[in-house]
């Protein structure tokens, strides 16, 4: 037996071996994502680091407070340019519109001069049935028709007639014209402004020279996928259980006197207490325990 016949290229077919050795390139993926691949609790969701004067939304994401402001002022900048683009596109139109119309009525006194000075005997002979609205409408063919013949590079995309008419229509479908968004949430941003922000005081001990979260209230040690809750007013962070029996429970009771373990701060309603977002859980069926990669199958 010839040594080539032991090659890979050799086979008319795919094995199971050269599957594997092309899997990281075609196909897709999945893989399971452990505890330490996972964002801790009390990170940030812009950096991913332990956030640094941490505050928070009204939906739970924490943020190192410098990083959300400056994200905010980025969004802010954005937001001043694309107002500013938008109301240029609008003044155009009006103008390429104020324009199209001086030409057309322009257009109208030029034909009624002319048949004002005509002779008796060609006025006879000339046809009434010509419609106003349709002579404009030839004349504006006639001119999109001439100025396309006049540009040398019709054939690029932003000479089309329409595509500031398309850029116009875009920006009017905008529903965001003034209005900074929380992007930690990529699934569905919402609105989110400086003043909506929450401080964040996290329990933290030193333990064997090492930070350890707790909570502050049952003096607990957090895990980094821990189910945890803010108090609105004050920001203190307390567990799922001390929440559920000295916060929630009372809440639904309709108990006067339902205030924060830590500081006594009043809590007088559900929202007044936010559920910090986490990545996931040590269980499979707990968060985004598992992510995916889509692609294009070997077709060998």
């Amino acid at each position: 037996m010839a040594r080539h016949s032991k090659h890979n290229t050799a086979s008319g077919h795919f094995t199971y071996a050269e599957y594997q050795m092309l899997k990281d390139r075609w196909g897709s993926r999945k893989l399971r994502l452990t505890v330490e691949s996972m964002r801790a609790f009390y990170a940030c969701c812009l950096c991913l680091q332990d956030a640094q004067r941490p505050v928070c939304c009204a939906q739970g994401h924490v943020f190192c407070k410098e990083c959300i402001l400056s994200d905010l002022v980025t969004q802010k900048t954005q937001l001043a340019e694309h107002s500013k683009r938008r109301a240029e596109l609008a003044q155009r139109q009006s103008e390429q519109e104020a324009e199209a119309a001086s030409r057309a009525e322009k257009r109208r006194i030029a034909a009624f001069e002319e048949a004002s000075n005509a002779l008796p005997h060609e006025a006879a002979k000339r046809k009434r049935d010509d419609d106003p609205a349709d002579d404009a409408s030839k004349h504006a063919r006639t001119d999109a028709t001439t100025q396309g013949a006049a540009n040398p590079a019709f054939w690029l995309p932003n000479m089309a007639p329409e595509v500031e008419a398309d850029a116009l229509q875009e920006l009017a479908k905008d529903d965001r014209p003034s209005t900074t968004l929380c992007i930690a949430g990529s699934e569905k941003p919402h609105k989110l402004t400086m003043k909506g922000l929450v401080p964040v005081h996290f329990g933290t001990r030193t333990v064997d020279t090492q930070t350890q979260h707790y909570c502050p209230s049952c003096k607990k040690e957090l895990p980094l996928t821990a189910q945890v809750h803010v108090m609105r007013k004050c920001g203190h962070v307390l567990c799922a259980s001390c929440t559920k029996e000295l916060v929630h429970v009372p809440l639904a009771r309709h108990d006067e006197g339902v205030a924060c373990p830590e500081c006594s701060e009043r809590v007088r309603k559900r929202e007044d207490v936010i559920a910090i977002v986490r990545e996931g859980t040590g269980f499979a069926s707990g968060g985004r325990s598992e992510t995916e990669a889509k692609g294009i199958t070997f077709q060998g």
